[in-house]
């Protein structure tokens, strides 16, 4: 739990940076609990970014006041009271003061340190805000809180870490960093103390996954670069810094290799090189190149003679078996990549790839199949380096050793498919290679194939897998989502048929090569390896004879190192016989062995017979979408006969609404006609007039007479007022007749406008409305032609409708008829392939067995070469221990002489064994010509030639310098024979021999050479070799590589290990 600590008061202070800020916003009047109203003084607190508000009113403000005045000289006076709380002039100028007040004390490392807390409870922040703010406002509690401030990484406090991502904490963690890569004095700084490396990375870890704004800022800042700097600085720290590492390349995902790459480009290379020379880191540096080894990061490692280089070369030779082979898979990257412009670089990179790859035993951990699968792009890699005819055999070999799960491998199943096919120009290898990780995806459920992968999905991540087999020519499908339906999921079936004879007639042809192959080398070791088992076994029948019982104490010692000899040497032995029959019983089976019970006949006709139901099927839905072409172009045809005919219907109706329109028309114009005819001649036309115009007149008199006597009665006249009639009334009854006057005068104005017509005019008018009449009934006749020539057009289309709608009838029960028939057929075909895909699955799991068992026998042909190469140590040991019982016997007493005679009785060896294998002789114990070096013996000219300086010439200097040949190492002198006590018959003592000299196998040397024996002839062809064998490469892998490449002090333990090693034209897998 986070906690605020005692901290020591005695230190200056001085703030860095406003994380938090406070600003009296508003105030508001409240109500206390005693129904009294107060202002209450709203505070807004930025708390390192975040927003929050709290209200206190004024005697709270003085209560903060009063308690830290003491510690806070020159704290502004509070505003003065008794003034009335509540007026708006008192409050603004509170206002002001009491935030003046609060910024003071923000500013003040006294009232931030109080012990009481009493400025953070004021403004209501917790634990968290207090040791954040302490760490960035006081400089002097930076390193008390520093320790406390890495708990905020803890579960419980997810809602305050954000604290971390603030610029201001950035920046001092950045100081951190940068103090603790300079390293300086327990005392110089707060981020150099104790444990402060690993709070200082805890804190940058957390502060990495608060926001991207924070981490980009950590990365402009070279975050990266700084926490390396710390594992330079001490080693140890690399457990400290990894957590803030894995942030990045967890929360950056596909920005991580541009991110590598700007790293590098700072200078991140020298870097790296720094620290992969600490065994601790090496793991480290080759999981983080490998997670961003794209071409924006390999180019900075493409340098001929230059420090990325280097870095890869470390890793080779690295003595954690998983960083070699994890850099070989980078400098495999660059090869794949075409990073390598000359082709001399490309050839010795190459090579160093091949000798790393060879025999990637340290595969087989988890661990390393996760880092080397983990994620989409490092399957992308993968697959680049697929396409790479030199790189493929290798890459496979490895998938093949770290067998990554299933789902993963299925994503570039599609690139293995595409190896199995002839025309691609890899090897036989290379494509048995291919099958057998199919078949381990098939085996765990994935998915048979996937389109191939390429090096352009890694911008977006595109890898996806489809179902089916990829017949000849056919493109890779994107995989399908599943449907609903029974017909989809029958589609997805019918789909797999596609090629697949052909598919696993070349999955089928590629596993039979490897098993042949296998069986031949297993022959051919067997062969090699039987007169070296035929040799030992004589040799022990020849030594291990019954000896004469001795009591005597003086040589028990002596005893007791020659009888655990030759019990070592009779294990040895009879473990080499029973490995060597075992591997017989091997090689038999497997010469006759069938991946399956099923006909191979049988097999292929099934097969057959699936393509051939599919052929069908597939001609019957090209017959069933033809099907479907007609009857949707008969409903097309029906459709628009249909419409014409509804076009028709359509012109009809307008043009019988058009005639009645137009007839309508005629009608009113007509009758208009009639009407100002009519008017026209009217009779008395005159005479109304003269009425009308004699009825208006009077009208205007009475209204002028109405308005003179409302004149009178207004100006008070009694004269026209009635007797008990007031002035109002008169004047109210005068304004009634008045309106009445004006109601009259309208109408006869209307009569009179009436009879105001000209009677020539109304018969013009007459005469042109029975014009346009005539027009009318001219367009009625038109109309009418009209419309018969249409009804006798939809007439037609309605035949015409009838005979397609009877087309487009027949098409469609033609298609539901093929539809059945197709839906009859591809049943028929899924019966046929639910009973095919058994026999498919017996013969992959057969298939799987065989090559288990071909991998078996692999290895115990190199175990057998190990328990060769015991039983020749074990003669050795046994050979020096008799030596040694054969002195201490020479000293006693003359009634031991048969004893020794015993011992020089089993000093000799049987004859040799012959034996009529074509095979080259097995190796010997004895000592041989001396051989050359075999990293100069045919050296290509592109890799160490003088005109051609190679890419790796700086680092490998001391690989070009010859080795010692193995007649100049040192060998240790034998002892010389002890003096026999005088006897009448003196025992014959061996003899030293002054040079080692050529003997025959499993002789015994004259003179007792060290452990590091001279080794044995071996065939020219391995002399001459270029490459280390696979037992050299396993002892490569395991030895101490402090030195170039592992080529310097191995002279002794090369010499021991070619005395054992199998000849190169053996090949032990």
């Amino acid at each position: 739990m986070l906690s605020t600590d005692d901290f020591d008061a005695s230190f200056g202070s001085a703030p860095v940076a406003p994380c938090i800020t406070v600003r009296i916003v508003r105030t508001e009047e409240q109500m206390s609990v005693l129904m009294q109203r107060f202002t209450a003084y709203v505070i807004e607190v930025n708390d390192f970014g975040r927003m929050k508000e709290c209200s206190h009113r004024y005697s709270e403000f003085e209560t903060l006041h009063k308690a830290l005045m003491p510690f806070c000289p020159g704290l502004p006076a509070m505003p003065p009271k008794g003034a009335d709380g509540t007026d708006s002039a008192v409050i603004a100028a509170r206002k002001g003061e009491l935030e003046k007040i609060l910024r003071f004390l923000l500013a003040s490392s006294e009232a931030l340190m109080d012990k009481e807390l009493n400025l953070w409870k004021f403004l209501e922040m917790g634990n968290p805000s207090v040791i954040v703010g302490r760490f960035v406002m006081v400089p002097r509690a930076r390193p008390i809180v520093l320790k406390t401030m890495a708990k905020l990484n803890d579960d419980k406090y997810k809602d305050d870490v954000y604290r971390l991502g603030h610029s201001s904490v950035l920046d001092l963690l950045m100081e951190g960093l940068r103090e603790t890569r300079r390293g300086g004095s327990s005392d110089s700084h707060w981020a150099v103390q104790s444990g402060g490396t690993s709070a200082l990375c805890q804190l940058v870890a957390g502060a990495l996954g608060t926001t991207q704004d924070a981490r980009d800022r950590l990365l402009d800042l070279d975050v990266i670069t700084a926490l390396l700097g710390i594992v330079q600085t001490e080693e140890s720290a690399l457990d400290d810094a990894r957590p803030a590492l894995n942030v990045i390349v967890a929360r950056e995902g596909e920005r991580l290799p541009g991110i590598v790459s700007r790293f590098l480009m700072r200078g991140g290379v020298a870097q790296l090189l720094d620290l992969v020379q600490r065994p601790k880191c090496q793991e480290f540096v080759a999981k983080l190149l490998w997670l961003a080894w794209d071409a924006s990061t390999r180019s900075a490692f493409a340098q001929p003679g230059g420090q990325g280089l280097k870095v890869l070369q470390t890793l080779l030779r690295s003595s954690t078996a998983s960083c070699s082979l994890l850099g070989a898979v980078l400098l495999a990257g660059m090869v794949a990549g075409g990073e390598f412009q000359e082709p001399s670089h490309r050839a010795e990179a190459l090579r160093l790839v091949t000798m790393t790859l060879e025999r990637p035993e340290a595969a087989k951990e988890p661990t390393f199949a996760k880092t080397l699968c983990g994620g989409a792009s490092s399957l992308v890699r993968l697959a680049a380096m697929l396409e790479d005819p030199d790189l493929a055999p290798l890459v496979l070999n490895l998938l093949c050793t770290a067998k990554p799960p299933a789902n993963k491998l299925g994503q570039i199943s599609g690139n293995l498919a595409s190896l199995l096919k002839g025309s691609t120009g890899h090897s036989e290898q290379t494509r048995a290679r291919a099958a057998e990780l199919l078949l381990h995806i098939q085996g765990s459920g994935g998915s048979p194939t996937a389109a191939p992968v390429s090096q352009s999905m890694l911008s977006n991540g595109d890898v996806y897998s489809s179902g089916g087999y990829p017949g000849p020519g056919s493109a890779p499908r994107p995989q399908t989502q599943a449907a609903g339906s029974a017909r989809s999921s029958i589609n997805d079936l019918l789909e797999r048929c596609e090629g697949i004879a052909a598919h696993e007639e070349s999955m089928e042809a590629a596993l039979r090569t490897q098993l042949e192959e296998g069986v031949a080398k297993g022959c051919q070791a067997l062969e090699q390896h039987a007169m070296g088992v035929r040799e030992v076994s004589a040799m022990s029948q020849h030594r291990l004879k019954e000896l004469p019982a001795l009591n005597f104490q003086s040589f028990e010692r002596a005893m007791s190192e020659f009888k655990t000899a030759r019990e070592a040497l009779a294990r040895d032995v009879k473990r080499a016989e029973g490995l060597h029959d075992t591997i017989e019983r091997q090689l038999k089976d497997l010469q006759t062995a069938r991946p399956s019970s099923v006909d191979p006949h049988l097999f292929k006709e099934k097969l057959l017979q699936a393509e051939r139901l599919y052929a069908e099927v597939k001609s019957q839905r090209e017959a069933l979408a033809s099907a479907e072409a007609e009857a949707r172009e008969a409903s097309s045809r029906s459709e628009a006969s249909s419409s014409k005919l509804r076009s028709s219907g359509d012109a009809v109706k307008r043009y019988d609404s058009e005639l009645q329109q137009l007839r309508t028309q005629r009608t009113q114009k007509e009758t208009e006609a009639a009407q100002l005819r009519s008017k026209a001649n009217m009779p008395g036309l005159m005479d109304m007039k003269q009425q009308a115009q004699e009825n208006i007149e009077r009208n205007l008199a009475e209204a002028k007479q109405l308005q003179v006597i409302g004149q009178r009665v207004q100006q008070g006249d009694p004269d026209y007022l009635r007797d008990g009639e007031t002035r109002e009334q008169k004047i109210a009854e005068l304004t009634s007749k008045l309106a009445e006057l004006k109601r009259q005068h309208q109408v006869l104005l209307q009569k009179q406008k009436e009879y105001d017509i000209d009677p020539v005019g109304l018969s013009d008018k007459a005469s042109r409305l029975e014009n346009e009449a005539a027009e009318l009934d001219i367009r009625i006749h038109g109309l009418e032609d009209k419309l018969r020539e249409v009804e006798r057009t939809r007439a037609e289309a309605s035949g015409e409708s009838m005979r397609d709608s009877e087309d487009a009838r027949i098409a469609k029960d033609r298609r539901s008829s093929l539809q059945a028939r197709l839906s009859s057929m591809e049943q028929e075909v899924k019966v046929q392939l639910s009973s095919l895909q058994p026999m498919i699955q017996d013969q992959h799991s057969g298939w799987q067995r065989l090559l288990e068992k071909q991998k078996k026998l692999d290895d115990d042909q190199y175990n057998l070469v190990a328990r060769l190469a015991d039983s020749r140590r074990a003669a050795e040991e046994e050979a020096r221990t008799r030596d040694n019982a054969a002195g201490a016997v020479q000293d006693l007493v003359q009634s031991l002489l048969g004893y020794a005679s015993f011992l020089e009785q089993c000093s000799g060896d049987p004859l040799p064994v012959a034996y009529s294998a074509p095979s080259a002789a097995i190796p010997a114990l004895a000592p041989a010509a001396p051989s050359p070096d075999p990293f100069q013996a045919e050296t290509s000219p592109s890799c160490f030639a003088e005109t051609s300086p190679s890419c790796f010439e700086e680092d490998f200097e001391q690989a070009r310098t010859p080795k010692p040949s193995p007649a100049q190492l040192p060998v240790v002198e034998a002892a010389p024979a002890p003096t026999a006590a005088p006897a009448a018959t003196p025992a014959p003592a061996p003899a030293a021999a002054p040079a080692p000299a050529p003997a025959p196998a499993l002789a015994e040397p004259a003179a007792v050479a060290a452990p590091a024996a001279v080794p044995a002839a071996v065939p020219e062809a391995a002399v001459e070799s270029t490459t280390m064998n696979d037992d050299d490469f396993d002892a490569f892998l395991k030895e101490d590589l402090t030195v170039s490449f592992g080529l310097e002090g191995r002279e002794a333990s090369d010499a021991g290990q070619a005395a054992l090693a199998p000849p190169d034209d053996a090949d032990t897998l």
